[in-house]
């Protein structure tokens, strides 16, 4: 079966194009498109990008970029399987010891004796009865002369739990708006609170809008095709064309 950069250089070619039309068409640098057409994959930075520069590389030659990735996933199991499996050591059985019989029995012996200790003590016991019979409370409590606590006050009544409720609800809730308008194709990864929430290539001329609790990292593989609004302030651009850029929106502002 053909690799992955066999399919995409054998459709290259059919349609009569070179690496540079390919790089200057989608803004992939000519460096990882040689690189995945040759399988030399460690050259490009990460699996995530990996898969994006290949989903990308199939839509513009006409490919159905699902059966690529496919066909890329199928060649990697398959390297992985040709790794061999440990040996498994067979566990031997353990012999009991043959003092443990002994023991056994000594221990069963002085259960039983303790539980007839016990039964007698209790049945002799249970069958005594006091002398005398304990005093009612009230009667202790002329004897000792001492006096029962007074009773302490209620406490005040505390707020319900719908007043807190409906509290809460009125204090506005902070969070880290990002949206993103595309003048042409760019492989996009975005990242709400460490959770990936959206991947993919935006047509040209859309826009998206990603909302999260604290934090938002995106990840573009065309940044020159991409203006931001971060929080309701315009961004702009943030690289050129074909440069591989991540930022990472905050509460307090933008890290790389």
């Amino acid at each position: 079966m053909q690799t992955v950069g066999e399919l995409l250089r054998a459709e290259r070619l059919k349609k009569g194009l070179s690496i540079k039309d390919v790089e200057s068409s989608i803004s992939i640098r000519a460096l990882y498109l040689n690189a995945i057409e040759e399988g030399n994959f460690g050259i490009i930075p990460g699996e995530v990008y990996l898969k994006g520069f290949i989903r990308n590389y199939a839509t513009f030659l006409g490919l159905d970029p699902q059966a690529i990735l496919e066909i890329y996933r199928q060649g990697k199991g398959q390297a992985a399987e040709s790794v061999a499996e440990p040996e498994k050591s067979e566990a031997k059985p353990v012999k009991p010891s043959q003092s443990g019989g002994g023991l056994l029995k000594w221990t069963s012996g002085a259960i039983i004796l303790a539980g007839i200790v016990a039964g007698i003590v209790w049945w002799s016991t249970g069958n005594q009865k006091p002398d005398v019979a304990p005093p009612p409370p009230a009667a202790q409590q002329q004897q000792t002369g001492t006096k029962q606590p007074p009773t302490p006050p209620a406490a005040p009544n505390s707020p319900s739990a719908s007043q807190n409720q409906s509290a809460a609800q009125s204090k506005p809730v902070a969070k880290v708006t990002v949206t993103a308008k595309y003048n042409s194709q760019c492989w996009t990864q975005i990242l709400a609170d460490g959770k990936e929430v959206y991947e993919g290539i935006p047509k040209s001329g859309e826009t998206l809008t990603w909302e999260a609790a604290n934090q938002l990292t995106a990840k573009f593989g065309n940044a020159g095709a991409v203006d931001l609004v971060y929080n309701g302030n315009a961004v702009g651009k943030i690289g050129g064309n074909g440069d591989v850029v991540t930022k990472t929106f905050t509460l307090t502002g933008i890290t790389q």
